[in-house]
């Protein structure tokens, strides 16, 4: 399958060589990918157009060391009119505009050239000119390279420690089935450059807070619940008791993951009570789709064996809903 075709990326070499003012934008809440890739695309235009990286809301603690993490900005009245006045919008590791909360209408409306590089399923129609996605890449980061390997652009280090960083994320350190043969060759490719690997799975995995690792003790010893016979476990947490652990953005990421580890767990979910809303996370092994239920019940969506949903109503009554869910939804691994 042939995701960056010719013709669109010589229309876009041109475009951008001629645009003057170009926002960078990612999803809600965001991930080791949507930071790497909107990162390694602002370190390869910020010494030529006026680039800007502008994002709904903070990043976790644990991304700050990021080349340009510095210049991101968040959304507000103040910085509005960049959006309004670009020539050129990326929006990069979404597909819909709801992803970017506050800023889906100005974000809708600005009359800029909208470019999507993603790997999500299901893109919205109408949203952007030139839509690259391919929901087989591990990340967006994958394919943010090929589109630089395509407009035979030569990255730079920075943007390339980006990359491998949202890589290494959306992989779970390449161990996640979404990694493939391109994943590695990409990996492959970026570790040829003069970049940190140790230094870069350092900020990832061990430069956590004391209070995050205290948290994730509580979660797992007084908040974990297994259902053997439906091969599924979750974890909810309120707000009170995360706060409780000096609560920082980004410290529950990947304490979806951990019940995985046990053997005969498939299925896994994460409820979290933060700001009024109920945030779900969903994750499976194998071929148990999670992102049907998502989709089907939480107000939500994503890949096949990662994705996340919302609620208004109460954590126990969601918690209540789910647990009601299980003997239908994970039939499927039951009768396995």
């Amino acid at each position: 399958m042939e995701i960056f075709d010719k013709k669109s990326i010589e229309e876009i070499r041109a475009l951008l060589q001629n645009a003057q003012k170009i926002v960078i934008t990612a999803h809600l809440n965001p991930d080791g990918d949507a930071l790497g890739s909107s990162l390694a695309l602002y370190n390869f235009f910020k010494y030529g157009a006026d680039c800007k990286v502008i994002l709904p809301n903070n990043i976790p603690d644990t991304f700050k060391w990021m080349p340009g993490c510095n210049e991101i900005l968040i959304y507000n009245e103040e910085n509005a009119h960049f959006v309004t006045e670009a020539d050129v919008i990326f929006i990069l590791d979404f597909n819909t505009s709801a992803r970017v909360d506050k800023m889906q209408k100005i974000l809708e409306e600005s009359a800029a050239v909208k470019i999507m590089i993603d790997h999500h399923p299901q893109p919205q129609e109408g949203l952007c000119k030139y839509v690259f996605s391919d929901p087989e890449a591990a990340a967006t980061c994958e394919l943010l390279y090929l589109f630089f390997d395509s407009c035979k652009y030569t990255i730079n280090k920075d943007s390339a420690t980006c990359l491998f960083t949202g890589l290494t994320t959306d992989t779970g350190c390449f161990q996640f089935n979404c990694t493939s043969q391109r994943t590695f060759e990409v990996a492959s490719k970026l570790a040829a450059m003069p970049i940190d690997r140790a230094e870069i799975i350092h900020h990832i995995y061990d430069s956590y807070s004391e209070g995050r690792m205290r948290l994730q003790g509580y979660v797992l010893s007084n908040k974990m619940v297994v259902f053997e016979q439906y091969h599924t476990a979750y974890i909810a947490l309120t707000k009170a008791e995360a706060d409780k652990f000096d609560y920082r953005v980004g410290d529950t990421e990947g304490f979806v993951n951990l019940p995985l580890s046990i053997e005969h767990v498939k299925f896994s979910a994460f409820f979290m009570e933060r700001d009024g809303i109920i945030r779900c996370s969903f994750r499976s092994k194998g071929d148990f789709k999670v992102n049907i239920i998502a989709e089907k019940f939480f107000n939500g969506g994503g890949h096949d064996n990662a994705a996340g949903g919302k609620s208004y109503k109460p954590l126990e009554e969601v918690v209540n809903r789910f647990v009601s869910l299980l003997p239908r939804i994970t039939k499927k691994i039951q009768d396995k």
